[in-house]
């Protein structure tokens, strides 16, 4: 397999004065999927989720289906310790970090009704209020359960579609499929000598806008796979310059396992794109920074319901799981009982990847203090995988 000489560690996003766009200085360092190779199976699926433990729950389930060690009688608890996590990362958000970044107090009562073994529907109660399949909604519904204002969180949501411009932050990409991701995890190894080579990927270690030679099935992601709509060029952002990304260190290019850019997103939003709600909800304003919240908080609902989720169908050597910042894949390869290669794409793979969501996302913002304001919200909205910071305005609140 291909694999990547550094993976992305750390971002920080800075005002590009003095015309108003945002700069973005990545932070690489080794890849942490090597610490795999060379061990058993057995030791590496163990390991894997201890190594990646922002998602741990997530990891194990693909780094078990990646080594061939998945079993039908462990899905069940691997599903359940899946949502508790996506659980409590949409819920910290929320409950800590929105209210945070629009002036309000974090409602730190609420998110520990997470460690009580019955207090999920307690914490959905106060997150939303009666509501509960907020997917299922239609656009008036929508608009009565706001208008309501039931809980802080409601409140909150209701205040931002209300003071906010849609066009600031409003950015789309192809959405990442499973099938997609599956096929390109699968590709040939390129360190095998009798395999084709490896797509090219784009030489600019970047990845721009062109994927040269990508086979259509790579890039397709079948014949459902929406993207996200977004305005067209000039309509985000009131005319905000694009971010800028900061020169690429070495294998900075890469998406991390190999991986070369190509554009798509992954995420709640992407996920449930295709619900009755956001169906409409995309239609009518696009990919918004409102969208991308009110998605985060139905994706945690639907974690907290307790609903099964199936595990994702793969390629041998590729395990698939959905975590709370979107898609993630292992790719595994093992020769004469131990792993020879070993690959992990997560989601900030394509969303933080140069030129992708967050960069276009952020290009969208307006200059000045409003967009200051509401970086924090949508680097929220996007929940990268990585630590993502602000020096400028954490400064300036030293």
């Amino acid at each position: 397999m291909i694999h990547a000489p550094a993976v992305l560690a750390a971002i920080a996003v800075a005002p590009s004065a003095p015309d108003g766009g945002w700069r973005v200085a990545r932070r690489m360092a080794a890849d942490p999927a090597q610490v795999l190779v060379g061990r058993a199976p057995q030791e590496a699926a163990t390991l894997a989720p201890l190594i990646f433990n922002l998602c741990g729950a997530a990891h194990a389930r693909a780094a078990a289906a990646a080594l061939g060690l998945d079993r039908e009688e462990d899905a069940p608890a691997l599903a359940r310790a899946a949502a508790r996590e996506r659980a409590r990362d949409h819920a910290r958000a929320v409950l800590v970090e929105w209210p945070r970044a629009l002036g309000e107090a974090p409602d730190r009562a609420s998110l520990g009704l997470l460690a009580r073994p019955d207090g999920a529907p307690a914490l959905a109660l106060a997150l939303v209020g009666e509501a509960r399949d907020l997917c299922a909604f239609s656009l008036a519904e929508l608009d009565a359960w706001l208008a309501a204002g039931a809980t802080q969180t409601v409140r909150l949501l209701a205040r931002l579609r209300r003071e906010t411009d849609p066009a600031f932050g409003r950015a789309g990409l192809p959405v990442l499929t499973p099938q997609t991701l599956g096929a390109m995890m699968a590709a040939p190894d390129a360190d095998c000598p009798d395999a084709p080579p490896p797509p090219l990927w784009g030489r600019d270690g970047v990845g721009g806008e062109a994927a040269a030679q990508v086979p259509a099935a790579m890039t397709s992601g079948g014949p459902t796979a929406p993207t996200l709509p977004s305005p067209a060029r000039g309509e985000g952002g009131r005319g905000a310059p694009p971010a800028q990304s900061s020169p690429p260190q070495a294998g900075e290019g890469d998406l991390g396992g190999g991986l070369a850019p190509l554009h798509f997103e992954t995420g709640a939003l992407a996920r449930l794109a295709e619900t009755p709600l956001f169906r409409a909800l995309l239609a009518q304003e696009g990919p918004t920074l409102f969208a991308r919240l009110l998605a985060r908080l139905a994706d945690g609902l639907d974690a907290l319901s307790g609903a099964a989720e199936p595990a994702l169908s793969a390629p041998p050597g590729v395990g698939l799981a959905f975590a709370a910042r979107g898609l993630l894949a292992h790719g595994a390869r093992v020769h004469a009982g131990r792993v020879a290669s070993y690959r992990v794409v997560s989601p900030s793979a394509w969303n933080l990847v140069p030129g992708g969501l967050m960069e276009r996302a952020l290009a969208a913002l307006p200059a000045g203090a409003a967009g200051a304001r509401l970086a924090p919200l949508l680097v929220s909205a996007i929940n990268p995988c990585v630590p993502v910071s602000f020096p400028a305005a954490e400064a300036a609140h030293a």
